[in-house]
């Protein structure tokens, strides 16, 4: 199977206190968008990347993937997440799947990606996520309302992976409706559209705070 991958990363690092993108923190001497692109540029099934990025930081983007054979284009970020890989998808052109995934998170396996590439093929909607080690518990005004079972939750990561069809529909229905979501995957459920999960790492990390930076160092160091 072949498909496209889009990749946010307009971040501005705000929760680590950083004036600028989190991604272009280097671990191991390059930055992690780096990192985050070689997965797919490394990938044969990969045809195409796209990147949506702050627009003050496009031409730095454009410089570190001058040499991509890949990186199909680097697109104006939005307000929003969704808004950002909205700006990207109007562009994609011709792929039968899309991925996307987080640019803040570096380590996605080999064989996470290989087992949602045919979970996509399977069923058109897949995600990838961890079970949860500690008890969560539904919260309201400072107030628990019920325990949830750990058996039924899981910690989302990505990539996420459409059917492109698939992926452009929700994205149409989710402005036409107004609907904020925190991931694709709440898009394609709000269409009545199922959604199948694969087992990723817990060291599929998204890096957001300091502590994240220093436990990307020492998975890289075990690495």
């Amino acid at each position: 199977m072949k498909y496209t991958v889009i990749i946010p990363a307009a971040g501005l690092g705000t929760r680590m206190g950083l004036g600028f993108n989190k991604v272009l923190l280097e671990i191991n001497g390059e930055p992690v968008i780096k990192h985050t692109v070689r997965h797919f540029e490394e990938d044969p099934d990969c045809e195409a990347i796209h990147l949506a990025v702050r627009i003050e930081e496009t031409a730095v983007m454009k410089e570190l993937f001058s040499d991509s054979d890949k990186v199909s284009g680097i697109h104006a970020g939005g307000a929003e997440r969704q808004d950002s890989i909205y700006n990207a998808l109007v562009n994609v052109r011709g792929a039968d799947y899309i991925f996307v995934h987080d640019g803040a998170r570096p380590f996605l396996t080999n064989d996470v990606l290989s087992r949602l590439k045919r979970k996509v093929k399977e069923t058109g909607a897949a995600i990838c996520g961890v079970k949860t080690k500690d008890t969560l518990k539904r919260v309201v005004d400072g107030k628990v309302k019920e325990t949830l079972r750990r058996d039924e939750v899981i910690a989302v990561h990505t990539p996420q992976a459409f059917d492109c069809s698939l992926l452009k529909q929700a994205y149409e229905h989710a402005r036409q409706n107004k609907l904020e979501v925190t991931d694709d995957s709440m898009m394609v459920e709000a269409l009545g559209k199922e959604v199948y999960l694969v087992e990723s790492t817990y060291d599929n990390i998204k890096i957001t705070t300091s502590e994240d930076l220093q436990l990307a160092h020492m998975i890289l160091k075990g690495k």
